[in-house]
Protein backbone atom coordinates (compact mmCIF):
# COMPACT_ATOMS: atom_id res chain seq x y z
CA UNK A 1 0.00 0.00 0.00
CA UNK A 2 3.01 2.29 1.25
CA UNK A 3 4.80 1.73 -2.58
CA UNK A 4 0.90 2.24 -4.10
CA UNK A 5 0.72 5.46 -2.25
CA UNK A 6 4.74 6.36 -3.27
CA UNK A 7 4.36 5.61 -6.71
CA UNK A 8 0.70 7.96 -7.19
CA UNK A 9 2.92 11.07 -5.17
CA UNK A 10 5.56 10.15 -8.26
CA UNK A 11 3.11 9.94 -11.06
CA UNK A 12 1.47 13.37 -9.94
CA UNK A 13 4.54 15.34 -9.81
CA UNK A 14 5.38 13.60 -13.47
CA UNK A 15 2.12 14.38 -14.57
CA UNK A 16 2.48 18.63 -13.18
CA UNK A 17 6.31 19.11 -14.57
CA UNK A 18 5.85 17.50 -18.14
CA UNK A 19 2.32 19.38 -18.68
CA UNK A 20 4.08 22.29 -17.56
CA UNK A 21 6.98 21.97 -20.17
CA UNK A 22 4.85 21.02 -22.83
CA UNK A 23 2.65 24.27 -22.13
CA UNK A 24 5.69 26.85 -21.80
CA UNK A 25 7.81 25.25 -24.60
CA UNK A 26 5.49 26.42 -27.86
CA UNK A 27 6.85 29.60 -26.66
CA UNK A 28 9.83 29.04 -25.40
CA UNK A 29 11.47 32.58 -26.34
CA UNK A 30 9.61 34.40 -24.28
CA UNK A 31 12.26 32.68 -21.54
CA UNK A 32 15.17 34.40 -22.58
CA UNK A 33 13.50 37.08 -24.50
CA UNK A 34 16.52 39.31 -24.02
CA UNK A 35 18.90 37.32 -25.71
CA UNK A 36 16.79 37.12 -28.40
CA UNK A 37 16.48 40.89 -29.03
CA UNK A 38 20.27 41.37 -28.26
CA UNK A 39 20.54 38.77 -31.22
CA UNK A 40 18.14 40.06 -33.37
CA UNK A 41 19.75 43.86 -32.77
CA UNK A 42 22.97 42.55 -32.36
CA UNK A 43 24.93 40.07 -34.99
CA UNK A 44 21.78 39.24 -36.70
CA UNK A 45 22.13 42.82 -37.83
CA UNK A 46 18.63 44.57 -36.63
CA UNK A 47 18.02 47.67 -35.13
CA UNK A 48 16.89 47.99 -31.05
CA UNK A 49 13.48 48.93 -32.69
CA UNK A 50 13.45 46.46 -35.23
CA UNK A 51 14.25 43.63 -32.70
CA UNK A 52 11.33 44.53 -30.59
CA UNK A 53 8.53 44.55 -33.21
CA UNK A 54 10.02 41.31 -34.48
CA UNK A 55 9.62 39.78 -30.98
CA UNK A 56 6.56 41.62 -31.09
CA UNK A 57 5.37 39.73 -34.18
CA UNK A 58 5.60 36.67 -32.86
CA UNK A 59 3.94 37.51 -29.77
CA UNK A 60 0.41 38.53 -32.00
CA UNK A 61 0.65 35.65 -33.85
CA UNK A 62 0.44 33.40 -30.53
CA UNK A 63 -2.09 35.54 -29.82
CA UNK A 64 -3.82 34.69 -32.80
CA UNK A 65 -3.05 30.90 -32.14
CA UNK A 66 -4.46 31.12 -28.74
CA UNK A 67 -7.55 32.83 -29.76
CA UNK A 68 -8.07 29.58 -31.89
CA UNK A 69 -7.40 27.04 -29.23
CA UNK A 70 -10.45 28.68 -27.57
CA UNK A 71 -12.60 27.48 -29.43
CA UNK A 72 -11.36 24.44 -30.26
CA UNK A 73 -9.49 22.78 -27.00
CA UNK A 74 -12.69 21.74 -26.03
CA UNK A 75 -13.72 19.57 -29.28
CA UNK A 76 -9.83 18.31 -30.39
CA UNK A 77 -7.47 15.14 -29.24
CA UNK A 78 -5.61 17.91 -27.80
CA UNK A 79 -2.15 15.54 -27.43
CA UNK A 80 -2.46 14.74 -31.24
CA UNK A 81 -2.82 18.25 -31.54
CA UNK A 82 0.05 19.41 -29.83
CA UNK A 83 1.87 16.78 -31.84
CA UNK A 84 0.99 17.91 -35.21
CA UNK A 85 2.07 21.58 -33.80
CA UNK A 86 5.43 21.13 -32.54
CA UNK A 87 6.13 19.39 -35.41
CA UNK A 88 5.99 21.82 -37.82
CA UNK A 89 6.77 24.63 -35.00
CA UNK A 90 10.47 22.81 -35.03
CA UNK A 91 10.84 22.95 -38.38
CA UNK A 92 9.80 26.78 -38.65
CA UNK A 93 12.54 27.59 -35.59
CA UNK A 94 15.51 25.32 -37.51
CA UNK A 95 14.59 27.45 -40.90
CA UNK A 96 14.24 31.38 -39.22
CA UNK A 97 18.02 31.60 -40.66
CA UNK A 98 17.47 31.14 -44.27
CA UNK A 99 14.96 34.56 -43.53
CA UNK A 100 17.87 37.85 -43.68
CA UNK A 101 15.32 40.57 -44.71
CA UNK A 102 13.27 42.28 -42.14
CA UNK A 103 10.23 42.19 -43.55
CA UNK A 104 10.42 38.18 -44.22
CA UNK A 105 10.76 37.68 -41.01
CA UNK A 106 8.46 39.76 -39.67
CA UNK A 107 6.16 37.37 -41.33
CA UNK A 108 7.93 33.96 -40.75
CA UNK A 109 8.12 34.89 -37.09
CA UNK A 110 4.39 35.87 -36.91
CA UNK A 111 3.75 32.49 -38.35
CA UNK A 112 5.20 31.07 -35.80
CA UNK A 113 4.18 32.84 -33.11
CA UNK A 114 0.56 31.38 -34.42
CA UNK A 115 2.14 28.04 -34.00
CA UNK A 116 3.33 28.44 -30.63
CA UNK A 117 0.27 30.21 -29.05
CA UNK A 118 -2.10 27.21 -30.52
CA UNK A 119 0.14 24.56 -28.63
CA UNK A 120 0.08 27.04 -25.26
CA UNK A 121 -3.91 27.88 -25.21
CA UNK A 122 -4.25 24.08 -25.55
CA UNK A 123 -1.83 23.54 -22.57
CA UNK A 124 -2.70 26.35 -20.22
CA UNK A 125 -6.70 24.51 -20.99
CA UNK A 126 -4.90 21.39 -19.90
CA UNK A 127 -3.18 22.43 -16.68
CA UNK A 128 -6.17 24.16 -15.64
CA UNK A 129 -7.91 21.01 -15.04
CA UNK A 130 -5.88 19.45 -12.60
CA UNK A 131 -6.83 19.41 -9.04
CA UNK A 132 -4.10 22.35 -7.86
CA UNK A 133 -4.28 25.15 -10.06
CA UNK A 134 -1.86 26.67 -8.21
CA UNK A 135 0.92 24.19 -7.94
CA UNK A 136 0.17 23.66 -11.51
CA UNK A 137 0.60 27.12 -13.23
CA UNK A 138 3.67 27.52 -10.09
CA UNK A 139 5.08 24.54 -11.88
CA UNK A 140 5.18 26.13 -15.31
CA UNK A 141 6.50 29.30 -13.88
CA UNK A 142 9.23 27.46 -11.82
CA UNK A 143 10.45 25.77 -15.38
CA UNK A 144 10.03 28.82 -17.27
CA UNK A 145 12.75 30.87 -14.81
CA UNK A 146 14.59 27.70 -14.56
CA UNK A 147 14.94 27.74 -18.62
CA UNK A 148 15.30 31.14 -19.09
CA UNK A 149 18.55 31.75 -16.57
CA UNK A 150 20.55 28.43 -18.15
CA UNK A 151 19.65 29.42 -21.33
CA UNK A 152 20.68 33.02 -20.89
CA UNK A 153 23.64 32.39 -19.25
CA UNK A 154 24.91 29.92 -22.08
CA UNK A 155 23.78 31.89 -24.85
CA UNK A 156 27.53 33.50 -25.51
CA UNK A 157 28.80 29.85 -25.85
CA UNK A 158 25.74 28.34 -28.23
CA UNK A 159 26.36 31.73 -30.44
CA UNK A 160 30.27 30.74 -30.42
CA UNK A 161 29.25 27.30 -31.53
CA UNK A 162 25.81 27.95 -33.53
CA UNK A 163 26.49 31.48 -35.16
CA UNK A 164 23.96 34.12 -34.38
CA UNK A 165 20.79 32.41 -35.19
CA UNK A 166 21.88 30.65 -31.73
CA UNK A 167 18.78 31.32 -30.01
CA UNK A 168 16.13 30.20 -32.38
CA UNK A 169 18.01 26.78 -33.05
CA UNK A 170 18.11 26.31 -29.28
CA UNK A 171 13.89 27.06 -29.64
CA UNK A 172 13.62 23.94 -31.69
CA UNK A 173 15.77 22.01 -29.33
CA UNK A 174 13.28 23.01 -26.53
CA UNK A 175 10.22 21.79 -28.93
CA UNK A 176 11.60 18.49 -29.85
CA UNK A 177 12.22 17.65 -26.08
CA UNK A 178 8.31 18.63 -25.48
CA UNK A 179 7.40 16.19 -28.43
CA UNK A 180 9.09 13.58 -25.70
CA UNK A 181 7.11 14.91 -23.06
CA UNK A 182 4.20 14.04 -24.72
CA UNK A 183 3.63 10.21 -24.17
CA UNK A 184 4.05 10.91 -20.16
CA UNK A 185 1.22 13.33 -20.10
CA UNK A 186 -1.85 12.24 -18.50
CA UNK A 187 -5.26 10.90 -20.82
CA UNK A 188 -7.96 14.50 -20.31
CA UNK A 189 -11.27 14.82 -21.93
CA UNK A 190 -11.79 17.17 -24.94
CA UNK A 191 -15.49 17.87 -23.87
CA UNK A 192 -17.90 18.65 -21.98
CA UNK A 193 -21.76 19.61 -21.97
CA UNK A 194 -23.50 21.91 -24.23
CA UNK A 195 -25.16 23.93 -21.21
CA UNK A 196 -21.96 23.92 -19.28
CA UNK A 197 -20.21 25.64 -22.71
CA UNK A 198 -22.54 28.72 -22.95
CA UNK A 199 -22.25 29.34 -19.60
CA UNK A 200 -18.48 28.88 -19.18
CA UNK A 201 -18.03 31.66 -22.47
CA UNK A 202 -19.96 34.61 -20.14
CA UNK A 203 -17.00 36.80 -18.43
CA UNK A 204 -18.28 37.86 -15.15
CA UNK A 205 -16.92 41.46 -13.86
CA UNK A 206 -14.46 39.71 -11.70
CA UNK A 207 -12.63 37.98 -14.47
CA UNK A 208 -13.03 40.54 -16.78
CA UNK A 209 -10.61 42.97 -13.45
CA UNK A 210 -8.48 40.09 -13.50
CA UNK A 211 -7.56 39.18 -16.88
CA UNK A 212 -7.25 42.90 -17.17
CA UNK A 213 -4.99 43.54 -14.60
CA UNK A 214 -3.15 40.43 -16.05
CA UNK A 215 -2.65 42.04 -19.36
CA UNK A 216 -0.96 45.65 -17.99
CA UNK A 217 0.97 43.01 -15.26
CA UNK A 218 2.47 41.53 -18.03
CA UNK A 219 2.76 44.38 -21.03
CA UNK A 220 5.19 45.95 -18.15
CA UNK A 221 6.50 43.19 -17.34
CA UNK A 222 8.04 41.84 -20.91
CA UNK A 223 8.66 45.02 -21.94
CA UNK A 224 11.31 45.50 -18.98
CA UNK A 225 12.28 41.86 -19.34
CA UNK A 226 12.69 42.24 -23.52
CA UNK A 227 14.95 45.58 -22.76
CA UNK A 228 16.97 44.42 -19.77
CA UNK A 229 20.12 43.54 -21.61
CA UNK A 230 19.85 46.74 -23.74
CA UNK A 231 19.50 49.07 -20.48
CA UNK A 232 22.66 47.09 -18.56
CA UNK A 233 24.31 47.63 -22.41
CA UNK A 234 23.24 51.04 -22.47
CA UNK A 235 24.74 51.77 -18.66
CA UNK A 236 28.27 50.82 -19.58
CA UNK A 237 28.54 47.44 -18.91
CA UNK A 238 29.78 44.70 -21.48
CA UNK A 239 27.82 41.59 -23.20
CA UNK A 240 29.37 39.04 -21.09
CA UNK A 241 28.26 40.81 -17.69
CA UNK A 242 24.45 41.41 -18.55
CA UNK A 243 24.05 37.90 -19.51
CA UNK A 244 25.63 36.71 -16.19
CA UNK A 245 23.80 39.59 -13.99
CA UNK A 246 20.06 38.18 -16.06
CA UNK A 247 20.69 34.88 -15.85
CA UNK A 248 21.72 35.19 -11.86
CA UNK A 249 19.09 37.14 -10.97
CA UNK A 250 17.06 35.62 -13.19
CA UNK A 251 17.31 32.05 -10.64
CA UNK A 252 15.31 33.91 -7.85
CA UNK A 253 12.48 33.26 -10.09
CA UNK A 254 12.76 30.13 -9.08
CA UNK A 255 12.05 30.55 -5.48
CA UNK A 256 8.71 33.01 -6.73
CA UNK A 257 7.69 30.30 -8.72
CA UNK A 258 8.44 27.87 -5.93
CA UNK A 259 5.65 30.10 -3.41
CA UNK A 260 2.57 28.28 -4.94
CA UNK A 261 3.94 24.66 -5.37
CA UNK A 262 5.13 24.59 -2.12
CA UNK A 263 2.45 26.08 -0.46
CA UNK A 264 -0.64 26.93 -2.38
CA UNK A 265 -2.82 28.31 -0.14
CA UNK A 266 -5.32 30.59 -1.24
CA UNK A 267 -5.53 32.63 1.71
CA UNK A 268 -2.12 33.86 0.83
CA UNK A 269 -2.97 35.08 -2.69
CA UNK A 270 -3.81 38.54 -1.82
CA UNK A 271 -0.57 39.12 -0.11
CA UNK A 272 1.51 37.78 -2.66
CA UNK A 273 -0.28 39.66 -5.35
CA UNK A 274 0.22 42.99 -3.60
CA UNK A 275 4.06 42.63 -2.82
CA UNK A 276 4.87 41.09 -6.11
CA UNK A 277 3.34 44.02 -8.03
CA UNK A 278 4.52 46.70 -5.65
CA UNK A 279 8.08 44.94 -5.91
CA UNK A 280 7.74 44.68 -10.01
CA UNK A 281 6.92 48.82 -9.94
CA UNK A 282 9.84 49.04 -7.34
CA UNK A 283 12.40 47.57 -10.06
CA UNK A 284 11.21 49.40 -12.93
CA UNK A 285 11.88 53.17 -11.29
CA UNK A 286 15.63 51.43 -10.00
CA UNK A 287 16.29 50.36 -13.60
CA UNK A 288 16.53 54.54 -14.18
CA UNK A 289 19.85 54.28 -12.12
CA UNK A 290 21.37 51.19 -14.04
CA UNK A 291 24.54 52.70 -14.40
CA UNK A 292 25.16 51.44 -10.52
CA UNK A 293 25.77 48.23 -11.19
CA UNK A 294 24.09 46.97 -7.98
CA UNK A 295 21.16 49.07 -8.21
CA UNK A 296 20.74 46.81 -12.08
CA UNK A 297 21.36 43.79 -10.27
CA UNK A 298 18.84 44.52 -7.30
CA UNK A 299 15.96 45.84 -9.83
CA UNK A 300 16.76 42.75 -12.11
CA UNK A 301 15.81 40.17 -9.00
CA UNK A 302 13.20 42.06 -7.35
CA UNK A 303 11.46 41.82 -10.91
CA UNK A 304 12.20 38.22 -11.36
CA UNK A 305 11.35 37.34 -7.84
CA UNK A 306 8.33 38.38 -8.43
CA UNK A 307 6.94 37.88 -11.47
CA UNK A 308 6.58 34.32 -11.57
CA UNK A 309 4.54 34.35 -8.42
CA UNK A 310 2.39 37.18 -9.84
CA UNK A 311 1.31 35.51 -12.92
CA UNK A 312 0.71 31.75 -11.42
CA UNK A 313 -1.11 33.20 -8.69
CA UNK A 314 -3.36 35.27 -11.28
CA UNK A 315 -3.65 32.42 -14.00
CA UNK A 316 -4.77 29.99 -10.30
CA UNK A 317 -7.58 32.18 -9.79
CA UNK A 318 -8.68 31.95 -13.40
CA UNK A 319 -8.63 28.52 -13.57
CA UNK A 320 -10.68 28.12 -10.57
CA UNK A 321 -13.22 30.49 -12.16
CA UNK A 322 -13.81 27.99 -14.92
CA UNK A 323 -12.78 24.17 -14.04
CA UNK A 324 -13.75 23.55 -18.20
CA UNK A 325 -10.19 25.09 -18.67
CA UNK A 326 -11.62 27.43 -21.57
CA UNK A 327 -11.14 30.99 -19.66
CA UNK A 328 -7.87 29.51 -18.94
CA UNK A 329 -7.41 29.29 -22.56
CA UNK A 330 -8.77 32.65 -22.53
CA UNK A 331 -5.91 33.61 -19.85
CA UNK A 332 -3.25 32.45 -22.24
CA UNK A 333 -4.75 34.77 -25.01
CA UNK A 334 -4.60 37.39 -23.10
CA UNK A 335 -1.03 36.36 -21.51
CA UNK A 336 0.17 36.62 -25.44
CA UNK A 337 -1.04 40.05 -25.76
CA UNK A 338 0.96 41.42 -22.70
CA UNK A 339 3.78 39.61 -23.85
CA UNK A 340 3.53 40.60 -27.41
CA UNK A 341 2.68 44.28 -26.48
CA UNK A 342 5.77 45.10 -23.71
CA UNK A 343 8.67 44.79 -26.46
CA UNK A 344 6.49 46.87 -29.05
CA UNK A 345 5.46 49.65 -26.31
CA UNK A 346 9.07 49.61 -24.97
CA UNK A 347 10.00 50.22 -29.11
CA UNK A 348 7.80 53.12 -29.44
CA UNK A 349 8.87 54.47 -26.32
CA UNK A 350 12.81 53.85 -26.45
CA UNK A 351 14.16 57.03 -27.51
CA UNK A 352 17.78 57.08 -28.59
CA UNK A 353 18.74 54.05 -26.50
CA UNK A 354 17.15 56.10 -23.58
CA UNK A 355 15.20 53.96 -21.25
CA UNK A 356 13.57 56.46 -18.34
CA UNK A 357 10.34 57.47 -20.54
CA UNK A 358 9.70 53.63 -20.86
CA UNK A 359 10.80 52.30 -17.21
CA UNK A 360 8.48 55.00 -16.02
CA UNK A 361 5.48 54.20 -18.28
CA UNK A 362 6.00 50.60 -17.08
CA UNK A 363 5.98 51.36 -13.21
CA UNK A 364 2.64 53.50 -14.16
CA UNK A 365 1.26 50.50 -15.46
CA UNK A 366 1.94 48.29 -12.91
CA UNK A 367 0.47 50.13 -10.57
CA UNK A 368 -2.33 50.35 -12.31
CA UNK A 369 -2.27 46.85 -12.46
CA UNK A 370 -2.29 46.64 -8.87
CA UNK A 371 -5.18 48.84 -8.71
CA UNK A 372 -7.21 46.77 -10.87
CA UNK A 373 -7.07 44.62 -8.44
CA UNK A 374 -8.22 45.61 -5.52
CA UNK A 375 -11.56 44.88 -6.09
CA UNK A 376 -11.39 41.56 -6.87
CA UNK A 377 -8.87 40.83 -4.03
CA UNK A 378 -11.41 41.94 -1.40
CA UNK A 379 -14.15 39.90 -2.68
CA UNK A 380 -14.89 36.54 -1.06
CA UNK A 381 -12.53 33.98 -2.42
CA UNK A 382 -14.49 31.44 -4.81
CA UNK A 383 -13.25 28.55 -3.32
CA UNK A 384 -13.53 28.54 0.69
CA UNK A 385 -14.19 24.63 0.71
CA UNK A 386 -11.41 24.03 -1.94
CA UNK A 387 -8.50 22.87 0.67
CA UNK A 388 -4.51 22.57 -0.58
CA UNK A 389 -4.22 19.07 -1.87
CA UNK A 390 -1.55 16.53 -1.45
CA UNK A 391 0.61 15.66 -4.50
CA UNK A 392 -1.62 11.64 -3.50
CA UNK A 393 -4.88 13.26 -4.06
CA UNK A 394 -3.47 15.58 -7.12
CA UNK A 395 -2.43 12.14 -8.62
CA UNK A 396 -6.26 10.66 -8.23
CA UNK A 397 -8.06 13.65 -9.36
CA UNK A 398 -6.03 13.15 -12.35
CA UNK A 399 -6.50 9.72 -12.52
CA UNK A 400 -9.99 10.42 -12.35
CA UNK A 401 -10.16 12.47 -15.43
CA UNK A 402 -8.05 10.02 -17.82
Amino acid sequence: MLNRTTNSAANSWVSYFCLAFVAMAGLAYLNFLPAVVDALAGGIGFSPQQAGTLVASNGYGALLGSICAIFVVRHIAWKQALLITFLALCIMELCTAAWSTYTSLLVWRFIAGVLGGFSVGVSFATLARLSNPDRAFGALLLIQFSIGSMIIYAIPLLEALLGDYAVFYTMAGLVCLALLCLPLLPALPAQTHTKQQTKRLQLSAKSSQLLLAMLLYLVAASGIWAYAGQIGLAAGMSQQQTSQTIAMTGLLGLGGALLPILNPNRAHRAVCLSGGISLSAIAALLLCFAHFDLIYALALALLFFAWPAVHAYLLAVTAELDSSGQLSSFAAVVSSVGMASGPLLGSALLNSDVFTTMLGTFAALLALSLGMLLGPLKTPRLAQSQLATTPEQDYQTTRSIR
